[in-house]
């Protein structure tokens, strides 16, 4: 079960480890320990489930445990714990540990990446000098993979945890996008920073060209989103604009292997440390299942080289409604040419999928089918590594999302096991949670004699 702080300040941390191993049948929690996204790591805030804080807490995210300055020699960001209130004085960390090895729980701290952070970290000192370039030259709002400031920051992070904590190894979350789809979805290109220009300029890439190129993109995707229609159509003139500047996807293509080997570089440093920890890889549902360009630009079986765990996100109660989304966001960009219900059909087509139809997608949500299938896939790309099922038992739902009920959770249980999953790994944070689905899954995982 992924937990985070404000949880065990809200309702005790016996009551919370307690809640989550008897009602959810949990072997092992996972710790927000580093984060600056509320949903991993605060309270819900579009609605409270039945148990800890009923108002919004203060989220402003950083370090949930203390860091120990040793560790951070390499980054100009010395302080940044977290300054919400609600967590003051508390250790994830050090103040759960403990009670979790009494429970024989297993414990993982975990921190999961962001395609855009928030909120912005704009108290921390010095996590400016660690932000992406647009490709205007200025500051963007992402942390650049390539700045040995953030790498060092993130180093000594996980540095921290495994040396400073009795913990049994880390979850690595990878939800970043690179300057392609970050721009066709009607965000500002990036990285052009000091430390890209000369990744790009060893690797014999134009960066002038890759500049010009997205400038161009970006130009192009910001008029189609005023509702100006190209004279060639949408797609044929976002082919031209690959056609003319072929450095926008040699530029992408560097993002992407910077973003792999940030993960790489995770792995091998917690292996470094201490060879029987493990290392878990967190994979973003947009990755393996929303998007096309994000899904061949990830061959999934190249986890096999930097995990010995893997988390598929397949949050499915809420997917009808995000799938729309982004449908409805790209009918605004290169798919210009189609409408909506046109669309969908065509991008089930491509990615696999079978679900409801565009009028009936946002109250179905995705089927329990889903995640079989993409368990599945899952596991026959990475054979022989352990697969476990990121399934929502209390994600939260936004207007236009399906609330997951308790029969839910155990479809998703079911289809997991089905699909060929090791175990379910109870997401996405507790504060979230309605105890009624927590229980759903214990009682389900009792069921198939997996508790």
């Amino acid at each position: 079960m992924q937990i985070g702080a404000v949880s065990f300040t809200d309702e005790g941390v016996g009551t919370v480890l307690d809640s989550v191993q008897d009602r959810g049948a949990a072997n092992a929690i996972l710790l927000s320990a580093a984060s600056w996204l509320r949903g991993t790591a605060g309270r819900a805030h579009t609605g409270f489930p039945d148990h800890g804080g009923q108002e919004p807490d203060d989220f402003k995210g950083g370090a949930y445990f203390r860091p120990n300055p040793v560790y951070y020699g390499d980054t100009p960001v010395k302080e940044f714990q977290a300054p919400e209130k609600e967590v003051q004085g508390f250790d994830i960390l050090a103040d759960v540990i403990p009670e979790a090895r009494k429970r024989d729980l297993k414990v993982y701290p975990y921190y999961c990446e962001r395609y855009r952070t928030f909120p912005n970290p704009t108290s921390i000192a010095g996590y400016r000098g660690l932000l992406e370039i647009d490709h205007l030259g200025r500051k963007a709002s992402r942390p650049c993979l390539n700045n040995p400031g953030y790498k060092g920051l993130m180093h000594g992070i996980v540095e921290d945890w495994c040396k400073s904590h009795d913990i049994d190894g880390v979850l690595w979350g990878m939800e970043r996008r690179g300057p392609l789809t970050n721009t066709l979805d009607g965000d500002m290109p990036s990285c052009f920073c000091t430390h890209c220009e000369q990744i790009g300029h060893r690797e014999g890439v134009d960066v002038r060209r890759a500049r010009d190129g997205y400038r161009e993109l970006a130009g192009f995707v910001r008029s189609a989103k005023a509702g100006q229609a190209p004279r060639d159509g949408y797609f044929v003139t976002f082919m031209r604009l690959l056609f003319a500047y072929p450095e926008i996807l040699a530029w992408d293509s560097l993002w992407t292997r910077a973003h792999k080997n940030f993960a790489r570089e995770i792995y091998g440093l917690v292996k470094w440390i201490d060879s029987d920890l493990e290392v878990g890889m967190h994979l973003w549902q947009y990755i393996n299942t929303y998007d096309p360009f994000l899904r061949a630009q990830y061959d999934l079986s190249e986890l096999t080289e930097f995990a010995d765990w893997i988390k598929p996100v397949v949050y499915h109660t809420p997917a009808g409604s995000r799938f729309k989304r982004y449908v409805e966001r790209h009918t605004k960009s290169i798919w210009g040419d189609f409408t909506a219900p046109e669309l969908l059909p065509f991008l089930y087509k491509i990615l696999n999928l079978r679900q409801a139809d565009y009028e009936g997608l946002a109250d179905a949500g995705f089927s329990p089918d889903y995640i079989r299938d993409e368990i599945r896939h899952t596991v026959q790309a990475c054979p022989g590594v352990p697969v476990y099922s990121g399934i929502n038992v209390g994600v939260e739902a936004y207007d236009d999302e399906r609330p997951i009920e308790p029969e839910d959770v155990r479809d998703a249980i079911l289809a997991s096991y089905e699909g060929g999953a090791e175990g379910v790994i109870l997401s996405r944070n507790y504060s979230e949670t309605w105890l009624k689905n927590l229980s759903a899954a214990g009682d389900a995982l009792r069921e198939l004699g997996k508790a």
